[in-house]
């Protein structure tokens, strides 16, 4: 397998992600998370990073099932506004928001993105969570995310 700048770039923002989260876990009141999930057309790894009440930055990288020569890597970050929990248990935290994104396919570009979707508290450890990402790139597309997230740190549960 050859390594290629998207691999590079793939393994260097998960790293940065892996680093940073706990470090801004540990400075602020947070629910933040690290996590895997599936896209529509292949994997992701994404997370949570709470900037403020109800404000996140949501990082993800999403990158096709072929590990060929031709793979697509999609990264966005996108800030979110975070709804309230419409329930009494608190457990269901809906939110939506846009912001930036970058892919490899074709040439690369560089784009808006805007998203939607929910966190599900399952324990106080983990965390469902599903979004919808519209992405205005060169080819307007939309992927669904579905995942799940390790917590970092919490003090919701």
């Amino acid at each position: 397998m050859k390594l290629h700048s998207r691999h590079l770039l793939t393994w260097g923002f998960v790293g940065a992600m892996l680093l940073a989260n706990p470090a801004i876990a540990l400075a602020q009141d947070t629910s933040n998370y690290i996590g895997l999930g599936a896209t529509d057309e292949g994997f992701a790894v994404n997370a949570k990073l709470e900037l403020a009440k109800q404000l996140s930055v949501r990082p993800a990288v999403l990158t096709d099932v072929e590990f060929e020569d031709d793979t697509e890597v999609t990264i966005i970050a996108p800030v979110t506004y975070d709804f309230e929990s419409p329930f009494k248990d608190g457990k269901l935290l809906p939110f939506v928001g846009a912001g930036i994104g970058g892919t490899t396919r074709d040439d690369g570009s560089v784009g808006l993105t805007v998203t939607g979707g929910a966190d599900y508290r399952a324990s106080n450890k983990l965390t469902a969570n599903g979004s919808v990402a519209w992405l205005a790139f060169d080819d307007d597309r939309v992927n669904v995310i579905v995942g799940l997230g390790y917590i970092v740190i919490s003090n919701k549960f």
